[in-house]
C-alpha cells in the first residue's frame, strides 16, 4: 500500500500542475492597453495624424473598416489611409467628444470589442460641420503583444422611430 501512495503522490502533483492555468491574463492591464489604442484613434483624428491612425489598425489583410458615408468601406488599412489622407488635407479643425464608452474583454485576453458615442466638430474648406452621437463599434485583437483594430463601424442614428421603444 505504501508503494501505491509513493506512486500516487508524484502523479497527483503532475496532474495538478498540468491543470493549473499558469498563463493567467491581467485583464485590467490589457483593458488599459486597449483604451490607449482607442484614445490614440481619437487623438489621430483630432491632430490629423495619419501615422498615429495607422498604428491603431492591424496589418492583417482581412480587416473591415466601415464609415458613415456610402462609399466608406475598406478591407485594408492602406486604402482607408489614402481616403483619410485626402480628408485630413481638407480639415482645418477636428474636435471630438467621446462619451458612453463600453469595452468588453475576452477572458483569454486576446480580443476586445467596444462601443462609444462620438460628437464630431469639423471645419473644412471654410465650413463648419457638427455630427452628434456618431456610434462607433469595433473589435481589437492582440497580435505580437500589440493591440490593433481589426473591425470598426461608424453609424449616424436616424432621427425618429419606426417603432416606439
Amino acid at each position: 500500500m505504501k508503494r501505491f501512495y509513493i506512486l500516487l503522490l508524484p502523479l497527483t502533483l503532475v496532474f495538478m500542475l498540468s491543470c493549473s492555468d499558469t498563463n493567467q491574463v491581467d485583464l485590467e492591464a490589457e483593458r488599459t492597453e486597449v483604451m490607449q489604442v482607442l484614445d490614440n484613434f481619437n487623438k489621430a483624428h483630432e491632430s490629423r495624424n495619419l501615422d498615429l491612425l495607422m498604428t491603431c489598425f492591424s496589418d492583417k489583410p482581412d480587416i473591415l473598416i466601415l464609415g458613415t458615408d456610402e462609399n466608406e468601406l475598406w478591407v485594408d488599412k492602406v486604402s482607408m489611409a489614402e481616403s483619410q489622407k485626402r480628408a485630413y488635407e481638407t480639415f482645418n479643425t477636428v474636435k471630438l467628444s467621446v462619451r458612453d464608452k463600453i469595452l468588453k474583454m475576452c477572458k483569454s485576453g486576446g480580443q476586445a470589442w467596444f462601443y462609444m458615442k462620438v460628437n464630431w466638430f469639423v471645419e473644412s474648406e471654410g465650413e463648419q460641420f457638427t455630427f452628434d452621437g456618431i456610434r462607433t463599434t469595433g473589435v481589437l485583437e492582440k497580435n505580437n503583444d500589440k493591440w490593433q483594430i481589426v473591425q470598426i463601424h461608424t453609424s449616424m442614428p436616424v432621427k425618429g422611430q419606426a417603432v416606439r421603444y
